[in-house]
């Protein structure tokens, strides 16, 4: 009789810490978009590579999961790009959702930053 109870209570534990893992994370689009949750990816975008405030979309997440954002070229004087300044590789964020939490994930530095109000459905 031992035997099965210890069974049963095993059971129950390793069900119970199954169901408490957290979610893994799955690519998102914006559901809705308005000013003010651009201006959180913007600075979501900043907080996570540094420079200065980058300019987005007002369509930015709605048709993808992923944004890539290039560096300009510097040009001279003459206004042609200066050599080398081109070959700098864009920047890759992915909107994911876990749970109902959307957030901003950036590859480079396996960095997740979690955006407030902000509705994503996973695609």
């Amino acid at each position: 009789m031992t035997k099965y109870m210890l069974s049963a209570v095993c059971a129950v534990i390793l069900t119970g810490c199954n169901s408490t893992q957290a979610l893994e994370p799955q690519d998102a689009t914006l559901t809705r978009v308005n000013p003010g949750i651009v201006t959180q990816l913007q600075q979501a975008i900043q907080t996570a590579k540094g420079g200065p405030l980058v300019t987005l979309a007002d369509d930015v997440f709605t048709k993808s999961a992923q944004l890539l954002i290039d560096h300009g070229t510097t040009k001279g004087p003459d206004g042609m790009p200066i050599m080398g300044t081109h070959n700098i590789p864009s920047e890759k964020f992915v909107l994911q959702k876990s749970g109902e939490q959307c957030f901003l994930f950036y590859p480079k530095k396996q960095l997740s930053i979690p955006l407030s109000n902000v509705e994503c459905e996973v695609i």
